[in-house]
């Protein structure tokens, strides 16, 4: 993720997930609203005061990008299972998105409002009819808990 794939829009938080930024399943654009969680602990103010760019490396090379990307994904991912939060069968990172699904939809989320967050296909022509607009996903992204985190 760069600097400039976030921004504040009608008071909201969001996250850009870009091709621009490197690869994307679906291939396009999508903009997904930060928990408050997220910004309580003060990534908003990370953001701000980070350098254009990546913010969690200072490569300039994308082949520098998707290296550092799998070096952090893999030690969240020996994090995770360390700590036996990850379900049986599933890769941990992606496990990520299924916990997603199933916790939303524990709320009432739509699947139509899940799926947009996610960037998942509607699965029938009747799903591409409106939009699920950002303050539809936002509303639906502050349903999600609050977390006790652990120094």
């Amino acid at each position: 993720m760069r600097k400039e794939d976030f921004r504040v829009e009608d008071g909201q938080w969001l996250a850009r997930i870009t091709p621009d930024a490197g690869t994307v399943k679906a291939g396009g654009y999508r903009d997904v609203p930060l928990h408050p969680q997220i910004i309580d602990q003060g990534f908003a103010d990370f953001v701000h005061n980070a350098n254009p760019g990546p913010l969690f490396h200072n490569g300039t090379d994308p082949d520098y990008y998707q290296r550092k990307s799998e070096q952090a994904a893999g030690q969240l991912r020996d994090w995770l299972r360390e700590n036996e939060l990850t379900p049986k069968g599933l890769q941990p990172n992606h496990a990520w998105r299924h916990r997603f699904k199933t916790l939303s939809r524990e709320l009432g989320i739509s699947d139509r409002v899940v799926d947009a967050i996610q960037g998942h296909a509607g699965k029938s022509a009747g799903d591409n009819y409106g939009d699920v607009t950002l303050k539809t996903r936002a509303d639906a992204i502050r349903k999600l808990p609050i977390y006790t985190l652990n120094d």
